[in-house]
């Protein structure tokens, strides 16, 4: 089997990044799993907070999409991406006592480049309304873990850098 091909990031690029659990099986099953998965990811945030900024996002019960800006040319998506996954997946086998030797993960994550403004709001919006999407939720204020003001964990966890500067 080929390993897919590494992918590269340009600098100063937005990035529309996702990925979801195998079989579209559920990831988080409770308030604890997802609060866990906001701590790697307010951890991997903070370490990597130079070079990727965290634009907008929502964690959903088997899957999560961010909008991501790159600062550099380094590979901190990849880093961002593969150590969130890597250690929510290690909590997920303790806790659950699932088989160390399963791929809980579909895949490698999937990021597509976002070229252009219009492209830019279009996923925002599409990233901030994907549980009213995915009906999850009944209304766009129900949802608690997603980046905007309104998120009881996701603003105060993450703290984050919502200036677009350059």
């Amino acid at each position: 089997m080929q390993m897919p091909k590494r992918l590269e990031f340009e600098e100063n690029a937005y990035y529309h990044v996702y990925n979801r659990w195998l079989n579209k099986q559920i990831l988080f099953h409770n308030n604890k799993d997802f609060q866990r998965f906001l701590l790697y990811l307010d951890i991997y945030k903070n370490k990597c907070k130079k070079e990727l900024w965290i634009i907008s996002y929502c964690i959903l019960p088997n899957h999560f999409h961010f909008v991501l800006l790159n600062k550099s040319q380094s590979h901190k998506i990849s880093y961002f991406i593969w150590n969130i996954c890597a250690s929510y997946t290690r909590y997920y086998k303790a806790k659950y006592w699932a088989d160390k030797w399963v791929l809980y993960f579909e895949s490698r994550f999937k990021a597509k480049l976002i070229d252009n403004d219009e492209y830019l709001q279009q996923c925002i919006q599409y990233v901030e309304y994907n549980a009213l999407k995915h009906k999850l939720v009944e209304k766009w204020a129900d949802r608690i873990f997603r980046s905007d003001s309104g998120s009881k964990l996701g603003s105060e966890i993450l703290d984050l850098d919502w200036e677009f500067e350059f």
